[in-house]
């Protein structure tokens, strides 16, 4: 059998019609001066022909490579996390970069073993790395773009740094202080028993309490709940609440909120008369709970970090951008509260 014949960049400027730096600024995003016919002209080329850029070619033209590694966790399932990962790729490739979505390396397994397979650009965690793997992407000269790093406050005229602990936060007061407004005046907060959504929590959870504290009130009950032990946290916790005449309830995500409200409406407590119940994302099946639920919403928060990451892959150093999207925040009203 015959071997196939390996595509080159000046098959790809010769089928075009232009110059094999042409197509090298076309096909790396970089093409801000080459006319927009042109540009056409070659990503059909290179489309007819199946051509495929080299990745150690573009690591030689840039300097670095392109791909971005992004450090998950195999956490609860949830649109908005979906949402966010997509909205991630999806601007970074119109940026010329493309992201590696890991969801053990730096958690479960050593990101050392990764490293030693593929060299990124910048790593994204979304997660707090541990101090051993941020002095080992140090010492290899891989920057970072940390979404749990502390934000810088407001100090010498210099403007605060919104990072997303501060956001989850912001979550959290916004539900504290819409039970407030509701005439709520013992509140309490439900979390989640998965581990690798600790973070997200604690920071929700802080949040809360600060909304709380800004109102004059302090939080009632702390618990967590989950799904995996056939409802017998939510048993527990219902229990609690009446017990401790909690008459609002700030809960981590709307999948949890809907446990709680079917856990509530078995121990005979009117939603929302009894019990105020919030929760947050906005999923769909909020709306279709009975009550339907309601939810703090916002706007995807990765936006804000995509500058960021750009730079700190095309200058190979994290420069500390300033973030300059603020996310929305609001509340979608339902019956629950």
């Amino acid at each position: 059998m015959a071997k196939k014949r390996v595509v080159r960049s000046q098959d790809v400027a010769d089928q075009a019609g232009v110059s094999r730096t042409t197509v090298s600024l076309v096909l790396n995003h970089r093409d801000a001066s080459i006319p927009e016919k042109t540009r056409q002209k070659v990503i059909k080329a290179a489309d007819d022909l199946g051509f495929v850029p080299s990745a150690a070619g573009r690591v030689l033209q840039r300097g670095r490579g392109t791909v971005v590694l992004c450090l998950t966790v195999d956490s609860e399932p949830s649109l908005k996390a979906d949402e966010a990962t997509n909205v991630l790729s999806r601007s970074l490739h119109d940026r010329g970069l493309t992201c590696l979505f890991s969801k053990t390396a730096g958690s479960t397994t050593p990101l050392k073993q990764l490293l030693e397979e593929i060299t990124p650009s910048v790593v994204v965690p979304f997660f707090q790395l541990s101090n051993e793997d941020k002095d080992l992407l140090k010492r290899l000269h891989i920057p970072l773009v940390e979404f749990f790093r502390p934000s810088r406050k407001k100090h010498n005229g210099l403007p605060p740094v919104e990072m997303f602990g501060d956001f989850q936060e912001s979550v959290g007061a916004q539900q504290a202080g819409y039970l407030m407004d509701k005439g709520c005046e013992r509140i309490a907060y439900v979390g989640t028993t998965t581990s690798s959504n600790s973070a997200i929590c604690g920071s929700r959870l802080a949040g809360v309490r600060r909304g709380l504290a800004a109102g004059g009130r302090n939080l009632v009950l702390n618990a967590n709940i989950s799904w995996h032990d056939h409802g017998q946290s939510a048993d527990a916790l219902v229990n609690c609440l009446v017990e401790n005449k909690c008459d609002g309830v700030c809960v981590y995500n709307d999948q949890l909120a809907a446990l709680l409200i079917s856990r509530v409406k078995d121990k005979g407590i009117e939603i929302p008369r009894g019990l105020r119940i919030i929760g947050v994302d906005n999923d769909p099946i909020a709306a279709y709970l009975q009550p339907s639920l309601t939810s703090v919403d916002y706007d995807n928060v990765v936006f804000a970090y995509i500058d960021a990451i750009v730079e700190a892959s095309e200058c190979g150093d994290n420069l500390g951008k300033t973030l300059n999207h603020t996310p929305r925040i609001w509340v979608v009203e339902r019956q629950s509260a």
